[in-house]
Protein backbone atom coordinates (compact mmCIF):
# COMPACT_ATOMS: atom_id res chain seq x y z
CA UNK A 1 0.00 0.00 0.00
CA UNK A 2 1.39 3.38 -1.02
CA UNK A 3 1.10 6.29 1.42
CA UNK A 4 0.53 9.68 -0.18
CA UNK A 5 2.15 12.67 1.46
CA UNK A 6 0.28 15.16 -0.69
CA UNK A 7 -2.01 17.69 0.95
CA UNK A 8 -5.69 17.62 0.03
CA UNK A 9 -6.52 20.14 -2.69
CA UNK A 10 -8.36 22.40 -0.27
CA UNK A 11 -5.17 22.84 1.80
CA UNK A 12 -2.85 23.82 -1.04
CA UNK A 13 -2.45 27.54 -1.77
CA UNK A 14 -3.87 28.26 -5.20
CA UNK A 15 -0.66 29.70 -6.68
CA UNK A 16 1.24 26.56 -5.71
CA UNK A 17 -1.36 24.42 -7.48
CA UNK A 18 -0.71 26.06 -10.86
CA UNK A 19 2.72 25.13 -12.17
CA UNK A 20 3.38 28.34 -14.13
CA UNK A 21 2.71 30.54 -11.11
CA UNK A 22 4.72 28.20 -8.93
CA UNK A 23 7.73 28.46 -11.26
CA UNK A 24 7.44 32.25 -11.50
CA UNK A 25 7.12 32.42 -7.72
CA UNK A 26 10.23 30.28 -7.14
CA UNK A 27 12.29 32.15 -9.75
CA UNK A 28 11.19 35.52 -8.39
CA UNK A 29 11.92 34.37 -4.82
CA UNK A 30 15.48 33.44 -5.79
CA UNK A 31 16.09 36.78 -7.48
CA UNK A 32 14.55 38.64 -4.52
CA UNK A 33 16.85 36.79 -2.14
CA UNK A 34 19.92 37.62 -4.23
CA UNK A 35 18.92 41.29 -4.47
CA UNK A 36 18.32 41.35 -0.71
CA UNK A 37 21.80 39.92 -0.08
CA UNK A 38 23.29 42.60 -2.34
CA UNK A 39 21.38 45.23 -0.34
CA UNK A 40 22.76 43.77 2.90
CA UNK A 41 26.29 43.94 1.47
CA UNK A 42 25.69 47.64 0.77
CA UNK A 43 24.56 48.10 4.38
CA UNK A 44 27.80 46.49 5.58
CA UNK A 45 29.84 48.68 3.22
CA UNK A 46 27.99 51.72 4.52
CA UNK A 47 28.78 50.77 8.12
CA UNK A 48 32.47 50.27 7.32
CA UNK A 49 32.59 53.50 5.31
CA UNK A 50 30.89 55.45 8.12
CA UNK A 51 33.22 54.05 10.78
CA UNK A 52 36.23 54.85 8.60
CA UNK A 53 34.89 58.35 7.97
CA UNK A 54 34.42 59.01 11.69
CA UNK A 55 37.85 57.67 12.63
CA UNK A 56 39.52 59.52 9.76
CA UNK A 57 37.74 62.79 10.49
CA UNK A 58 38.16 62.94 14.27
CA UNK A 59 41.35 60.94 14.91
CA UNK A 60 43.46 61.99 11.91
CA UNK A 61 41.64 65.10 10.66
CA UNK A 62 41.42 63.37 7.24
CA UNK A 63 37.77 62.87 6.15
CA UNK A 64 36.95 60.59 3.22
CA UNK A 65 36.50 62.67 0.06
CA UNK A 66 33.04 62.26 -1.44
CA UNK A 67 31.66 60.41 1.59
CA UNK A 68 28.23 62.07 1.38
CA UNK A 69 27.94 61.32 -2.35
CA UNK A 70 28.82 57.67 -1.79
CA UNK A 71 26.24 57.35 0.98
CA UNK A 72 23.57 58.95 -1.20
CA UNK A 73 24.30 56.50 -4.03
CA UNK A 74 24.23 53.50 -1.67
CA UNK A 75 20.85 54.44 -0.21
CA UNK A 76 18.93 53.48 -3.34
CA UNK A 77 20.47 50.00 -3.27
CA UNK A 78 19.87 49.61 0.46
CA UNK A 79 16.21 50.60 0.25
CA UNK A 80 15.04 49.19 -3.06
CA UNK A 81 16.98 45.96 -3.59
CA UNK A 82 15.39 44.28 -0.58
CA UNK A 83 11.86 45.57 -1.06
CA UNK A 84 10.53 42.53 -2.97
CA UNK A 85 12.04 40.13 -0.45
CA UNK A 86 10.51 42.09 2.40
CA UNK A 87 7.07 41.87 0.77
CA UNK A 88 7.47 38.12 0.23
CA UNK A 89 8.27 37.41 3.86
CA UNK A 90 5.61 39.85 5.09
CA UNK A 91 8.05 42.10 6.96
CA UNK A 92 6.67 45.46 5.81
CA UNK A 93 5.00 47.53 8.47
CA UNK A 94 1.37 47.81 7.52
CA UNK A 95 -1.84 49.09 8.98
CA UNK A 96 -4.28 46.22 8.61
CA UNK A 97 -6.82 47.07 11.29
CA UNK A 98 -9.56 47.43 8.68
CA UNK A 99 -8.55 44.47 6.51
CA UNK A 100 -8.35 42.11 9.50
CA UNK A 101 -12.01 42.83 10.29
CA UNK A 102 -12.96 40.85 7.20
CA UNK A 103 -12.98 37.07 7.05
CA UNK A 104 -13.11 34.45 4.35
CA UNK A 105 -13.63 35.48 0.77
CA UNK A 106 -14.23 39.13 1.59
CA UNK A 107 -10.82 39.29 3.29
CA UNK A 108 -9.08 37.93 0.21
CA UNK A 109 -10.90 40.29 -2.15
CA UNK A 110 -10.10 43.33 0.00
CA UNK A 111 -6.48 42.19 0.34
CA UNK A 112 -6.26 41.68 -3.45
CA UNK A 113 -7.70 45.17 -4.01
CA UNK A 114 -5.20 46.81 -1.64
CA UNK A 115 -2.30 44.94 -3.24
CA UNK A 116 -3.61 45.95 -6.68
CA UNK A 117 -3.49 49.62 -5.66
CA UNK A 118 0.09 49.13 -4.47
CA UNK A 119 0.89 47.41 -7.78
CA UNK A 120 -0.35 50.46 -9.69
CA UNK A 121 1.72 52.83 -7.52
CA UNK A 122 4.92 50.82 -7.78
CA UNK A 123 4.32 50.15 -11.47
CA UNK A 124 4.37 53.91 -12.02
CA UNK A 125 7.52 54.20 -9.88
CA UNK A 126 9.17 51.37 -11.83
CA UNK A 127 8.44 52.89 -15.25
CA UNK A 128 9.32 56.47 -14.29
CA UNK A 129 12.54 55.49 -12.51
CA UNK A 130 13.60 53.28 -15.42
CA UNK A 131 13.20 56.25 -17.77
CA UNK A 132 15.26 58.33 -15.31
CA UNK A 133 17.95 55.65 -15.27
CA UNK A 134 18.11 55.56 -19.07
CA UNK A 135 18.33 59.36 -19.18
CA UNK A 136 21.14 59.39 -16.58
CA UNK A 137 23.05 56.77 -18.56
CA UNK A 138 22.63 58.57 -21.89
CA UNK A 139 23.56 61.97 -20.44
CA UNK A 140 26.55 60.59 -18.57
CA UNK A 141 25.16 61.92 -15.27
CA UNK A 142 27.83 61.93 -12.55
CA UNK A 143 28.17 63.21 -8.98
CA UNK A 144 29.64 66.64 -8.40
CA UNK A 145 32.74 65.83 -6.39
CA UNK A 146 34.03 62.40 -7.42
CA UNK A 147 32.33 62.21 -10.84
CA UNK A 148 30.84 58.82 -10.00
CA UNK A 149 28.20 57.70 -12.53
CA UNK A 150 24.72 57.83 -10.99
CA UNK A 151 22.94 55.38 -13.28
CA UNK A 152 23.94 52.20 -11.38
CA UNK A 153 22.40 53.63 -8.23
CA UNK A 154 19.35 54.82 -10.11
CA UNK A 155 18.95 51.35 -11.66
CA UNK A 156 18.31 49.90 -8.18
CA UNK A 157 14.94 51.70 -8.00
CA UNK A 158 13.29 50.17 -11.11
CA UNK A 159 14.95 46.81 -10.48
CA UNK A 160 13.64 46.55 -6.93
CA UNK A 161 10.27 47.98 -7.95
CA UNK A 162 9.95 45.47 -10.79
CA UNK A 163 10.42 42.49 -8.49
CA UNK A 164 8.08 44.06 -5.94
CA UNK A 165 5.46 44.39 -8.70
CA UNK A 166 6.05 40.76 -9.66
CA UNK A 167 5.48 39.77 -6.03
CA UNK A 168 2.33 41.93 -5.90
CA UNK A 169 1.02 40.26 -9.06
CA UNK A 170 1.58 36.79 -7.60
CA UNK A 171 -0.07 37.78 -4.33
CA UNK A 172 -3.09 39.21 -6.15
CA UNK A 173 -3.52 35.95 -8.09
CA UNK A 174 -3.13 34.01 -4.85
CA UNK A 175 -5.74 36.07 -3.00
CA UNK A 176 -8.21 35.95 -5.89
CA UNK A 177 -7.70 32.20 -6.05
CA UNK A 178 -8.22 31.92 -2.30
CA UNK A 179 -11.40 33.98 -2.57
CA UNK A 180 -12.61 31.74 -5.38
CA UNK A 181 -11.92 28.49 -3.49
CA UNK A 182 -12.92 29.88 -0.11
CA UNK A 183 -9.79 28.61 1.63
CA UNK A 184 -8.53 30.84 4.45
CA UNK A 185 -5.01 31.95 3.49
CA UNK A 186 -4.12 32.88 7.08
CA UNK A 187 -4.62 29.23 8.06
CA UNK A 188 -2.29 28.02 5.29
CA UNK A 189 0.69 30.27 5.96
Amino acid sequence: MKISHKKPLDQIPVVDGIKVFYLIDRFSARIETVLNIIGVVFIMLLMILTATEIIGRYAFNRPIPGYVEDVELMMAAIVFLGIGYTQRVGAHIRMDMVINKFTGRTYHLVEALSIFLALIAYGIICIASFKGTIDAYQMGDVTEYLYTPTWPSKLCVPLGSFFLCTRFFLQIIKHIGQAYTGVEIRDLE
